[in-house]
């Protein structure tokens, strides 16, 4: 079943609320595919590579939008 949800219609809180749920969503699934990869990964060292992975990945936005800028 889908639901839809229309953000105009959200309290503030509703929206904050729906913004950390879908975080955390995001990095319980960035943490299974490290232990996917990393299988003997300790604690502390699985939270190293899920916090490199989560930067990567914002380096990689931040740089495919400067580079949509600099196309125009």
């Amino acid at each position: 079943m889908v639901i839809r949800l229309s953000l105009g219609k959200l309290k503030p809180e509703e929206k904050v609320n729906l913004a950390i749920n879908m975080t955390d969503v995001c990095v319980r699934v960035c943490v299974e595919a490290v232990k996917h990869e990393h299988s003997t990964v300790n604690e502390e060292e699985l939270v190293e590579l899920v916090r490199e992975r989560i930067s990567f990945g914002k380096n990689v936005n931040m740089g495919s939008r400067n580079w949509k800028l600099l196309k125009n």
